[in-house]
């Protein structure tokens, strides 16, 4: 069985004080794996690899940010 494709996981978390995790939210996707690297070639699958690791990255930054926010709003009112 060949495995192809691995998966990054981004987790942003934002902790209080006392280090309680006020907000924590966590992103996937899909990487290339060895097969694929050697499949597609290695700036082809760098690129899929670059692509994947920003997206995660924004994705769990702003919801995050939106739900933290958000608390925020709330606690002031």
């Amino acid at each position: 069985m060949t495995e192809v494709g691995k998966t990054i996981e981004v987790t942003v978390r934002i902790r209080d004080e006392n280090g309680a995790t006020l907000v924590n939210n966590t992103s996937e996707r899909t990487v290339p794996y060895i097969e694929e690297i050697d499949a597609k070639g290695f700036r082809a699958a760098f690129h899929d690899l670059e692509v994947a690791t920003l997206e995660s990255r924004k994705e769990a930054c702003e919801l995050t940010i939106a739900e933290y926010l958000e608390a925020m709003s709330k606690k002031r009112h």
